[in-house]
């Protein structure tokens, strides 16, 4: 041993900042809150498909105000430890408190909610939300605060985020072989078959589980794209696999308008490198190879298969998406080629976007064009069709066209002060009800009841009038293009707002439910969180 002698460094004393101690006990409650939502909210119910809205919401209702009362002592210590040495300034640094476009929207609907509770003619279900739903001003209130305390006290942990990629997927993994009538967990024992078409996995109706599906898997899409190590890889395309699989069995048409974003947002981040564009590509490769092997399997067991609608047996059995896998195989082939022998850049090709964009743009406002044009019979009989998706009458997308009138004609006959702040918070049925029933019953039966319009944005037009409308839509829309604009820093971020952009897109065709609204809270919230105070960094 050398007679040198070596001196350890001593680490360096930090001293502690007022309220360090209550700061991480408040990230590592909302850490579990967080967890309790994500990792076993989702595979949670009690009596199978019987109670499953009434189970769903029992849960949320019971953890978040267990978790209320726990935060709110909390966050009271936090506050106490900054008072009592006077230390306010300090206070507003050390939250980063600075309130952002999209803290206003969120302060701003819930204010707006307050005052359609207040002023809503409708009483009856405004607290606590209609029976089965349970929308109400509780639901909505407790949304805004999920969203505000997760962006200011929760912290991303890899470990965790994986753990709740694989809670969903064994959701997802339970939604495929169920398909199959595989059912480990009996759901479907004494269940009607009409049921066993339309239910699925331990989330219950399609449209249900759908959307929860598209608020899950560009998370794990965007980490899968963005991760390198390899058994993170492995694990997320093992997870991405998965969720292409359940995409093309879950039998619900509103997620493939998702799932068009979703595509359209993950190509337009990935022009930006090589790295990207081939990982772009190695995503695209899973879901066309993923919607092949359930085709595959659809065929080759179409004894025991659950019947699906048109759309998801051409996504998963038609030539195009055989010939779109080979397309994709040939570009990935020739990339991997020009990046190991040119000095080729992808992102000269970043001005297609714009051109993409705009092809976007055209075919939507051709297709409503179309639409109202067949609708109205100003085609000549050659351009006229009778499809349902292409002709919007009562019966278009399963009578989706008669809520959506009946959503907008009821907002054009209520008087001025409801058409400002609406019918309050799950009161749609009492509102439309009023001006629509004779159709509606005529459409669904006297003993039951048309609780939403089925088209999230018109619902919120109708409960929350246009000031609710423009607050609730200014929360999704402000926090995809901030999480647009911060995803640079922290390319996580891109999950959070493809996430968001899907849950506009999905539900633009569903509705606000229990199982997913409060996610998509927690979603926005973790990208404020993240680019606060980025992935794993020292407080």
């Amino acid at each position: 041993m050398s007679a040198a002698t070596v001196k350890k460094a001593k680490k360096k004393y930090v001293k502690p900042q007022t309220g360090d101690t209550a700061q991480k006990a408040l990230n590592w409650i909302m850490g579990a809150y967080v967890f309790m939502m994500l990792a076993i909210y989702p595979l949670y119910y009690q009596d199978k498909y019987y109670n499953m809205g009434e189970a769903k919401w029992i849960y949320f209702k019971v953890v978040s105000c267990v978790f209320v009362v726990i935060v709110g002592a909390a966050f009271i210590w936090y506050l106490s430890c900054f008072i009592s040495k006077k230390e306010f300034g300090k206070l507003m640094a050390t939250t980063r408190s600075k309130m952002i476009i999209t803290d206003w929207f969120v302060l701003a609907y819930s204010i707006v909610t307050v005052i359609s509770v207040i002023f809503t003619p409708y009483k009856e279900n405004v607290i606590w939300g209609y029976d089965g739903w349970y929308m109400g001003l509780v639901a909505q209130i407790g949304f805004c605060l999920i969203y505000f305390f997760v962006s200011r006290f929760w912290r991303w942990d890899d470990l965790n985020m994986f753990v709740y990629m694989c809670s969903s997927a064994l959701v997802f993994f339970f939604g495929i072989i169920m398909k199959f009538r595989i059912d480990p967990m009996e759901m479907y024992v004494d269940l009607d078959e009409m049921y066993i078409r339309d239910f699925l996995s331990t989330l219950g109706q399609a449209t249900w589980y759908s959307s929860f599906l598209c608020l899950i898997y560009p998370i794990g899409v965007v980490a899968f794209w963005y991760f390198d190590k390899l058994w993170q890889r492995i694990v997320l395309g093992i997870f991405t696999v998965i969720c292409f699989m359940t995409v093309v069995t879950q039998n619900s048409d509103s997620a493939y308008m998702a799932i068009v974003g979703v595509f359209f947002m993950l190509l337009w981040i990935s022009l930006d490198s090589n790295k990207h564009f081939i990982r772009f590509l190695e995503v695209m490769l899973l879901a066309t190879g993923s919607f092949k092997v359930i085709g595959m399997l659809q065929v080759k067991y179409a004894d025991v298969m659950v019947p699906l609608d048109k759309l998801s047996i051409f996504m998963s059995q038609s030539k195009v998406t055989t010939v779109l896998f080979f397309v994709f195989l040939i570009l990935y082939i020739l990339m991997r080629i020009l990046v190991k022998k040119t000095e080729f850049n992808i992102a000269v090709l970043k001005p297609v976007r714009y051109v993409l964009l705009a092809l976007v743009v055209v075919g939507i406002v051709g297709g409503v064009v179309y639409i109202y044009r067949n609708t109205n019979g100003l085609l000549s009989e050659k351009y006229a069709s009778d499809n349902n998706y292409l002709k919007f009458d009562n019966d278009w997308g399963n009578s989706r066209g008669l809520s959506w009138k009946a959503a907008v004609g009821t907002f054009k006959q209520e008087n001025f002060w409801l058409k400002l702040f609406g019918a309050g918070p799950d009161s749609f049925a009492e509102s439309v009800y009023q001006y629509y029933a004779e159709p509606l019953n005529a459409r669904w039966g006297e003993n039951t009841t048309l609780t939403c319009a089925h088209n999230e944005w018109l619902n919120i037009l109708v409960n929350g009038g246009i000031f609710g409308f423009i607050t609730y839509l200014g929360i999704f829309v402000t926090s995809i293009f901030t999480s647009m604009k911060n995803a640079a820093k922290n390319p996580m971020i891109y999950g959070m707002a493809i996430s968001t952009l899907a849950y506009i897109l999905h539900n633009f065709f569903c509705y606000q439910q229990i199982i997913c609204t409060p996610i998509i809270f927690i979603i926005m919230g973790m990208a404020v969180s993240i680019d606060r105070y980025g992935m794993g960094e020292e407080e």
